[in-house]
């Protein structure tokens, strides 16, 4: 028969810790910052990204190695329905796992606060005394939020695992706008290939497309993060042109072996 908690270091070790998405940062708990949208925007900035760089180095890659153009289009296509499909997928899960987490750690919390009520109060004056709260307020206040279950269990996610039910995620969302911004990214390095563009040609417009995207792409990421839109444009751009001249040489290299 197994002892039950009877410490509060004992109680709080009962929690696991939270898994997080690939794409996603910690959320910051606070609602008022984390609308639905927001929830969102990292999956299609990062499935853009991801999209955009990984098919612009295959299709330098390929006509680094002196294929024709009719090459270029099928690898780059091939490329970008893989990568979405393997990114949609491994967002579901991911994101899925995110969501069961925090069902389970919440009615595992409304558990302990029905089961150890007293442990519960001293683990929330705890979290209210390293706020700074007024030591005469704080009774009060814990008072206040224990009164009502709901608030009891949303502060203790909140402060535990810094996450709340507004930065709950849709699996099924999170997966499809990863795939709809991989394919989009993955277009324009395509767009002259598909066209019939020759390849010298075709790889210069893909290059223009491309290096454009990602520095639209850096600077929107930036916009919602507060930073300087032409530093994370120009950051993003450079690691694309660098990963596209990477593949473009190993490209050379293939063509000159084979």
């Amino acid at each position: 028969m197994t002892r039950e908690p009877q410490t509060l270091p004992e109680l709080q070790a009962t929690h696991k810790p939270a898994p997080r998405s690939r794409l996603s940062k910690p959320p910051a708990g606070e609602a008022d910052e984390h609308s639905a949208v927001r929830n969102y925007v990292r999956d299609l900035i990062l499935g853009f990204n991801d999209g955009l760089v990984s098919v612009y180095a295959v299709v330098a890659g390929v006509a680094g190695a002196g294929l024709p153009t009719s090459a270029i289009a099928i690898a780059g296509v091939a490329a970008a329905t893989a990568g979405a499909l393997s990114m949609g997928l491994g967002e579901y899960i991911s994101t899925k796992s995110q969501t069961e987490y925090y069902a389970a750690e919440a009615q595992r919390e409304r558990e302990h606060i029905r089961k150890y009520p007293k442990l519960e109060r001293e683990e929330l004056v705890e979290m209210l005394e390293k706020k700074k709260y007024p030591a005469a307020l704080i009774p009060q206040l814990a008072d206040h939020i224990i009164a009502d279950e709901d608030r009891f269990v949303d502060f203790m996610m909140r402060e535990e695992f810094g996450v709340g039910e507004e930065s709950e995620r849709s699996p099924f969302v999170a997966m499809g706008l990863v795939m709809v911004a991989f394919v989009v990214g993955a277009i324009l390095p395509l767009v002259p290939f598909l066209f019939g563009v020759g390849e010298l040609r075709g790889l210069g417009i893909a290059t223009a497309l491309s290096l454009g995207g990602l520095f639209a792409a850096g600077a929107l990421k930036a916009k919602t993060s507060g930073l300087a839109g032409w530093r994370s444009g120009l950051e993003m751009m450079t690691l694309g042109a660098v990963a596209a001249a990477i593949t473009y040489g190993v490209g050379i290299l293939f063509g000159i072996v084979v």
